[in-house]
């Protein structure tokens, strides 16, 4: 830094004729209905949950959310594919398998086996 210039900034002026910068403007793109129940199916396994989650999501009162929701419940371990579309028309397939969570079983202790 040299003495005197009072900035800890690189020593670059802005150009005479620059112009400022336009601020970024960030686009904001709420989710469909499907998607939220998506997403909400994916965070809970609970009816009620997901149509909290839903509603919440979309900004929608629970009672607008239940029918779909519970039209688009899906069985337990069961294998679904959903069809996201881009901003540009574009497609991404994604295929979401649910497993079962392995349970913990503690190993016997010998006094168990005893008659």
């Amino acid at each position: 830094m040299k003495p005197g210039t009072g900035s800890m900034k690189s020593g670059k002026k802005p150009r005479a004729g620059a112009k400022a910068k336009p601020p970024l403007r960030v686009r904001h793109e709420p989710p469909t209905l499907d998607e939220a129940i998506y997403a909400a199916q994916g965070l809970s396994d609970k009816l009620s949950e997901q149509i909290e989650i839903a509603a919440s999501l979309m900004g929608l009162s629970a009672e607008e959310v239940g029918p779909r929701v519970r039209a688009q419940a899906s069985p337990r371990g069961a294998v679904r594919e959903l069809v996201m579309r881009g901003a540009a028309g574009t497609e991404r397939r994604v295929v979401v398998e649910r497993k079962t969570p392995r349970r913990f079983q503690p190993p016997l202790r010998p006094a168990d086996f005893r008659s």
